[in-house]
């Protein structure tokens, strides 16, 4: 085939493709044709079940949809159990274009109308008809699923109630007569496992109940000692507290007695300050003094050589003198005073005028009052 592929001519393979194209658009466009032709044209009805529950009870919902683009009529609506159609609605009903209808039956109904006394579940089909007798079917698979769990748990349940009603009459069936004369049997080993199954069980809760004591117990210490721990921190954090202020306290006393200590100290060295210059205005003017007592001493001196050579000259009068010896004494008796105050009071004249006068200062007044008075 590869041979007979490779030997061919161009010409012909060409022809050949160009061939090929063409059926696969051909069939392209035939399948898009009979989809718009199925759209436009085909009277179709789709089927839809649903199971929902409203107010406690459960509904079954038939759906039915008009997936063309032209008006439906459908004639019938119903259900088709083991070959038998049971019709819901045989009413016309018109479903329009790209609509849908809905019809809806509750489950018990449902059940009573299918199955009536029944107690098994076989398939059920639900079909809608259009006005030309063509019909759709679809399986009501979640309705047969929902039939089948009530009628076993009825079945259970009556088997339970038949069960109960042999018992108390004594009308036990071949398995169950065995089973009981198994129980009989078996009945001190059962009651030994029950019972020590029973006395591990309240162990078990005992031990559950000491360990819940325990971690309760646990939890309670725990908190015991947070507690502990939050009121050592809060005492940590008081004492700290009034130790920082005591501190702050002490350093406040500590520098009040530290400025207190160096304003006496600065008073004390005022005051030493100002003992030594009195003291040095004292020896200045005790020796200002002791020079004034040694001038005055010096001036009586002189005075009083004065006074013995003006006796000499009284006894020995002068001619050329025309005053008497007294006058001639008071005058020079006059100015030796004068000088003497004089250089009394420029020696006094720095001492300040609120310090009261010395002893001697008093006694060369004394003196020279005497000597005017003289």
């Amino acid at each position: 085939m590869l041979e007979w592929l490779k030997n061919l001519e161009l010409e012909f393979v060409i022809i050949f493709a160009l061939l090929a194209i063409v059926v696969i658009s051909l069939i392209v466009l035939l399948i898009k044709a009979q989809r718009t032709l199925n759209l436009i044209g085909r009277r179709a009805l789709i089927l839809t079940e649903d199971l929902v529950t409203r107010d406690g009870k459960d509904v079954v919902d038939i759906l039915v949809a008009n997936s063309s683009y032209v008006n439906v009529e459908a004639a019938a609506i119903g259900l088709i159990y083991q070959k038998t159609l049971l019709p819901l609605k045989e009413e016309n009903t018109i479903v329009l274009a790209r609509d849908s209808f809905k019809l809806s039956l509750p489950l018990s109904e449902l059940r009573s109308y299918v199955l009536g006394d029944g107690k098994k579940v076989k398939k059920i089909r639900i079909y809608v008809e259009d006005s030309l007798g063509r019909r759709s079917y679809r399986l009501a698979i979640n309705s047969m699923i929902k039939l089948r769990k009530i009628l076993k748990v009825e079945k259970k349940a009556l088997r339970k109630e038949e069960k109960k009603q042999r018992f108390e009459t004594g009308h036990y069936l071949f398995f169950e007569r065995l089973g009981l004369i198994i129980a009989l049997i078996f009945s001190p080993i059962t009651k030994l496992f029950r019972s020590m199954k029973t006395g591990i069980n309240r162990k078990l809760k005992r031990r559950e109940l000491r360990l819940e004591l325990k971690r309760k117990e646990q939890e309670h210490q725990a908190m015991l000692r947070e507690i502990a721990e939050e009121e050592r921190r809060e005492e940590e954090r008081s004492n700290q507290e009034k130790r920082l202020m005591e501190e702050k306290k002490k350093a406040n006393i500590d520098a009040r007695l530290a400025a207190l200590k160096r304003k006496e100290e600065e008073r004390k060295a005022q005051e030493e300050l100002r003992k030594s210059e009195e003291e040095l205005k004292n020896t200045e003017e005790e020796i200002n003094v002791a020079e004034a007592e040694a001038e005055l001493h010096d001036e009586k001196n002189q005075v009083l050589e004065t006074e013995e050579k003006q006796e000499d000259i009284i006894e020995e009068p002068n001619e050329k003198t025309e005053m008497s010896a007294e006058e001639i004494l008071d005058e020079v008796e006059e100015v030796m005073l004068d000088k003497a105050e004089k250089k009394v009071e420029n020696k006094t004249s720095k001492k300040k005028k609120t310090q009261p006068k010395s002893e001697s200062t008093e006694e060369i007044d004394n003196e020279q009052n005497k000597k005017e008075e003289n």
